[in-house]
């Protein structure tokens, strides 16, 4: 397996930490021409291991295989997903999921389960609120007969605004939230499980059908993959990395974009101030748990390359705190707002182009 190697720390840029003074509320300038892409973890050429004397052959991943057989109700990795039915618990193919708006572009919360991309949703609703954005559930994400999702929509603004929002978001599986200021649609936001991503269990099957119908849809597509400084092995990790080169070179158009979401970032000893952060490392970082990860987003165009190296962005990121209750539960305090408005001053860059 190729090595990765990383830059040197010297060579890391060294001005582009994330300051407090970027807190200005971003403009929505959607006809603005394109800005160049934030500069990703650094990700030096690969270096081929030596060849062993009697080298076996390497089985890559089966993504392409068809899946197991469906297991029985209760036991599949859906089972405990609620508002399904129990067809759709059996037979993860069987879900249905529907997004009528192909023209505002969709941003994919992209991560394993438990990796906080509901809470993410959460913390860049609220900010997007209290900034004059208006942020409402599309309720026809899932069928009519699903009653679980039809509450979790009507309870959505009291979701968001609980200090119970992490044990709120328990039962939250599916959602789709559209983003509107003035009257115009931004973009819409999916939210889903992480088992339709990426399954520790199964590292190599395919996507479900309702994952692959979202892949398939004619319309810009912006991928905020979270990563995280703890919480899976080694070996989860290279799974994760393959799933996402497999992700870009199978299913990603030539104006999807993507964003790298360093979750969990206060627990790191990168940051060094309330919303400061020294990126050069944290994206080292990243690219040393998660070897070759940025690799399948390196610019090849002969042109473009020399300015703009990438092809993603990397933001740092904090939802908040979380303190225990008398009753055992978690009571949630809002990050600094310096984390959401980067994330989203960089979502509305992707949904320029």
């Amino acid at each position: 397996m190729p090595v990765f190697n990383p830059d040197p720390a010297s060579s890391l840029p060294q001005n582009d930490d994330l300051q407090s003074s970027d807190l200005q509320p971003a403009p929505i300038d959607l006809d603005k021409p394109d800005e160049p892409a934030l500069s990703a973890p650094v990700d030096a050429p690969l270096v081929a291991e030596a060849p062993a004397a009697a080298p076996e052959p390497v089985e890559l991943p089966a993504f392409d295989q068809a899946p197991a057989s469906a297991a029985p109700e209760g036991t599949g990795v859906f089972g405990h997903v609620e508002g399904l039915s129990a067809e759709e618990k059996i037979d993860p193919n069987r879900i249905q999921i529907t997004i009528k708006d192909r023209e505002a572009p969709i941003v994919v919360l992209y991560g394993p389960p438990s990796c906080g991309k509901t809470m993410t949703l959460v913390r860049l609703t609220r900010y997007l609120k209290r900034n004059g954005y208006q942020v409402s559930p599309v309720r026809s994400l899932r069928p009519s007969d699903d009653r679980h999702y039809a509450d979790m929509c009507n309870g959505f603004n009291d979701m968001i605004n609980s200090i119970d929002a992490a044990r709120s978001t328990d039962n939250l599986s599916f959602m789709l939230v559209e983003v509107t200021k003035d009257g115009r649609r931004i973009c819409q936001i999916l939210e889903a499980p992480g088992e339709g991503y990426f399954y520790h269990g199964a590292p190599g099957e395919r996507y479900p059908k309702f994952i692959n119908d979202m892949l398939a849809l004619d319309m810009r597509k912006i991928y905020c993959v979270i990563v995280e400084p703890d919480g899976q092995s080694e070996q989860l990790r290279n799974e994760y990395v393959d799933r996402l080169a497999h992700l870009k070179h199978t299913h990603m158009g030539p104006s999807d974009k993507v964003i790298f979401v360093f979750n969990k970032i206060d627990l790191t000893n990168f940051v060094y101030g309330r919303g400061r952060v020294h990126l050069a490392p944290a994206r080292k970082e990243v690219a040393q748990l998660y070897p070759g990860i940025f690799a399948p987003f390196r610019n090849e165009n002969p042109i473009t390359r020399f300015w703009r190296e990438w092809n993603c962005d990397f933001v740092p990121f904090q939802t908040g705190s979380y303190t225990r209750d008398a009753a055992a539960g978690l009571v949630f305090t809002d990050g600094p707002d310096e984390y959401p408005h980067k994330l989203w001053k960089n979502i509305l860059k992707c949904c320029r182009g």
